[in-house]
């Protein structure tokens, strides 16, 4: 359910923005305690950008930040209950050289988190069901977001080679259903076995599976 589209469409998906350096304008309640935080940053002198992050309020009406950066995709961020599934963005090192904002699929069990980077564990779920090779999923690709009863369906890409010839390369809409149990079991598993992180620009601490 997302009550707040016109908080989302503020925020500028996978901006070159430096650092996190802006202060916290409102919050946008969505619900399970859940809201969009909108913020204003200095990108360059004499100009501003806006970005949304994800929130969590207790019921004493302590907030605190669950993601810094969410990307401007339909239905994100999933949520129920108190347990929200979303596609943020993660400073990243790209090949031309430039540090961009890279699409992850981030957990978060409330009150206290922590968040967790659950991205390859949950395509790799869908590669072995679906025959195809983890590589081949394509980066920053993910489109939607939507809860669905007691499922989520994410929506992204992924390239077949071969397909019209032994040279050519296509790519293809891939559609993955998942169960909140799942997406909960995967989330336990990297809260035992996954390494403390820290995202660069944010400084916000995470756990990821190597």
């Amino acid at each position: 359910m997302n009550l707040s589209w016109f908080a989302l469409c503020v925020f500028v998906a996978g901006c070159s923005a430096g650092p996190s350096n802006g202060r916290l304008e409102n919050f946008k309640p969505i619900e399970g305690g859940f809201g969009y935080g909108q913020h204003s940053e200095k990108t360059y002198p004499m100009h501003s950008a806006l970005r949304v992050d994800l929130q969590y309020r207790d019921q004493s009406g302590k907030t605190m930040v669950v993601w810094p950066y969410l990307e401007l995709i339909q239905g994100n961020p999933a949520i129920t209950n108190n347990v929200a599934l979303l596609v943020g963005g993660k400073a990243e090192l790209y090949d031309d050289g430039v540090e961009r904002l890279r699409e992850r699929l981030i957990g978060f069990d409330g009150p206290s988190g922590p968040p967790l980077d659950i991205t390859d564990p949950v395509l790799q779920k869908y590669c072995a069901e679906n025959g195809v090779i983890f590589t081949n999923v394509i980066k920053d690709s993910f489109a939607s977001i939507i809860r669905t009863n007691n499922d989520v369906q994410i929506l992204f890409n992924i390239i077949k080679i071969g397909e019209r010839g032994p040279d050519t390369i296509n790519a293809h809409d891939a559609t993955m259903t998942i169960s909140w149990h799942d997406i909960e079991a995967i989330m336990d598993d990297v809260k035992k076995n996954g390494k403390l992180k820290k995202e660069k620009w944010s400084g916000i601490e995470y756990l990821q599976k190597e």
